[in-house]
């Protein structure tokens, strides 16, 4: 069975810090060394719904599966 979790893309910075980018409202949302332990932060992730409201991105249907 799939995760519902999205995917975070990462990379990794000069510095020997990773980056993970949410792939819905595009914000950095972790920054982090080791990358092991940007999973919880992954999975704490909530997108601002102002954010993507602003943009379109953002529909009811939306809200209501995330009470689900």
């Amino acid at each position: 069975m799939a995760s519902k979790l999205p995917q975070f893309p990462r990379r990794r910075d000069r510095d020997g810090l990773y980056d993970a980018i949410c792939p819905r409202c595009f914000a950095t949302i972790a920054r982090s060394q080791p990358e092991r332990e940007m999973a919880k932060l992954e999975q704490a992730h909530v997108c601002n719904s102002a954010f993507l409201a602003e943009r379109g991105l953002f529909a009811r249907k939306d809200s209501e599966s995330a009470e689900a």
